[in-house]
């Protein structure tokens, strides 16, 4: 019989004895008792009870008996109603290590992010990688297993990550250069040095087929790779935007990866949550009429749909941030209401 996991809400009940209750505010109407779902959040679970959702981690600073914050435990009860087995609340804390726990986040759906570079500050910074020249066999794309040669000195014994040059990315209001995308396509090991700056190497590995001209660049030690992150509120910035969703999907929502315009000349940071908004529908007027200008013909567009202002624009998703870089920022959707799409604004909840 499946065997429902409920998650006890006992921390929240410290709130009514604690300093911290002029701090944080229950949710109205927050339920006495939650079942975790599949991929669930801690930010999911703090979202039924916490009227600010990002101040969970205060929680924590008053139950110092929780060793680990970024795994919630179900604890499982004793008692059956019909059969299934359930659980009865109360305010106290307990602690029983059972079940699996629930992870803070899907580091399957961030992994190949973490785990290779993916934005190139400029044009310049690629022009200067060592690239693919080719191989003897003349093949166009390249695949795992075949001899490659590479335009630059690399170290023999090492593997480095090959990837292919993707979009630009430019300030839509400014048309400042944000960045440049690359895409990885493959590992490679490098064998041997050879005159006139060259490097022979072997294709280990491809995610699609690798072409002449690809950049070369070294991967990440895996000791460096985060694997745990605190969400939290991020400091003030301006409104930005979501500039990419890597998928290349039209929509994106929950557990999805967005790229924002904001970095670390914004002081962020990995960890820091974001709100996404929807932008209002824009409306065109004429003769008392009103209509969405989407669906308004190209005159009335033109003519008709100045000095009327846009509906409000709604939240609709918080977004963590777990790659930053200068000028841009890689985020996963944590909570979802809708599906968001390019050019949303993102900016403090």
């Amino acid at each position: 019989m499946y065997l429902k996991q409920t998650i006890l809400a006992c921390l929240l009940a410290t709130l009514s004895q604690s300093a911290l209750a002029d701090q944080l505010k229950l949710k109205v109407g927050y339920p006495e008792h939650y079942t975790v779902q599949k991929g669930d959040t801690l930010l999911d679970i703090a979202g039924q009870y916490l009227a600010e959702t990002g101040l969970w981690h205060r929680l924590w600073n008053v139950n110092p008996q929780i060793a680990n914050p970024h795994w919630s435990y179900p604890l499982l009860g004793k008692a059956t109603e019909g059969g299934k087995q359930v659980v009865h609340l109360s305010p106290k804390s307990r602690v029983e290590n059972k079940a699996n726990p629930v992870p803070m986040l899907p580091l399957s759906e961030i992994g190949p992010f973490l785990q290779t570079d993916h934005i190139l500050a400029d044009n310049q910074q690629a022009k200067q990688l060592p690239y693919v020249l080719g191989n003897n066999e003349a093949h166009i794309g390249m695949l795992e297993g075949d001899t490659l040669y590479v335009q630059g000195s690399l170290t023999p014994g090492q593997d480095y990550g090959i990837y292919h040059p993707g979009v630009v990315y430019k300030d839509k209001q400014t048309g400042e250069l944000l960045g440049q995308e690359a895409v990885f396509v493959g590992t490679a090991r490098a064998e041997e040095r050879l005159p006139d700056d060259r490097t022979r190497v072997t294709l280990s590995h491809n995610q699609r087929e690798v072409y002449q001209g690809d950049k070369v660049m070294p991967l990440p030690p895996q000791e460096t790779l985060s694997a745990v992150f605190t969400p939290k509120a991020a400091p003030v910035i301006s409104p930005g935007y979501i500039v990419d969703l890597p998928s290349k999907a039209r929509g994106g929502g929950k557990f999805d990866v967005v790229l924002i315009n904001r970095g670390l000349r914004d002081q962020l940071a990995p960890g820091d949550v974001l709100e996404v908004r929807r932008p209002g529908a824009t409306l065109v007027s004429k003769n008392g009429k009103v209509s969405y200008k989407e669906y308004s013909s190209v005159y009335n567009k033109a003519f008709y749909s100045t000095g009327k202002p846009p509906l409000p624009s709604e939240a609709v998703a918080r977004v963590m941030l777990f790659k930053v870089y200068d000028k841009l920022s890689y985020g996963l959707i944590m909570q979802s209401q809708d599906m968001v799409s390019s050019g949303y604004q993102v900016s403090n909840f």
